[in-house]
């Protein structure tokens, strides 16, 4: 599948609006829940700059960045590098690359919002191969309210619709996080059945 933007050019050219100065709130939200459960694997997908790979590193999970982009996985080694924590980067195309065994976690912030809504049914499969039975998804579903992007409008009929309880069960508390570009993110914890 190809990528909707040349996203190494964005990071080369410091074009990157959605970045954020910390973390996201929905993840600070969820620290308590995180610590309670902490100790395996996360896949932080499309992971960039953001500084939550880190924050998982730190509480003692194993974490994994994919991104397209070789300066951001460039970012992320260092950091972790300098604050002596282990990781693991990998820069490749999200849809040609899956980790060696199902994992713990995967933290969807930016990524499903990236991508054309026609790329979004395979999006999803690939994370429940990503998953073990079990795993949780920490999703952030962007709402613009907007038709085009990206980020493309993330609504949650249409997420409860993509991410069916067939498949996933939903904790129905959502976490409200506001976003640098003016537009705000759903947050949602799903368990793969």
């Amino acid at each position: 599948m190809e990528p909707v933007l040349d996203w190494e050019a964005r990071y080369q050219e410091s074009s990157v609006p959605w970045e954020r100065t910390g973390l996201n709130p929905a993840f600070v939200a969820w620290q308590s829940w995180l610590r309670d459960h902490q100790g395996g694997t996360v896949v932080v997908p499309g992971c960039g700059r953001s500084p939550e790979l880190q924050a998982f590193a730190d509480m003692g999970f194993n974490v994994i960045g994919v991104d397209l982009s070789p300066s951001a996985a460039q970012f992320q080694e260092t950091v972790l590098a300098a604050k002596g924590l282990d990781g693991k980067l990998v820069v490749s195309n999200l849809f040609d690359w899956s980790p060696d065994t199902p994992v713990d976690f995967v933290y969807e912030q930016t990524c499903l919002c990236a991508l054309k809504p026609d790329h979004w049914r395979a999006y999803e499969n690939l994370l429940t191969r990503w998953l073990r039975p079990g795993g949780t998804l920490l999703a952030l579903f962007m709402q613009t309210g907007e038709s085009g992007g990206p980020p493309f409008h993330c609504g949650k009929a249409a997420m409860e619709q993509l991410f069916s309880e067939q498949r996933w069960i939903w904790d129905e508390t959502s976490v409200r996080s506001e976003h640098p570009l003016g537009v705000h993110e759903l947050g949602f914890r799903l368990t793969l059945r």
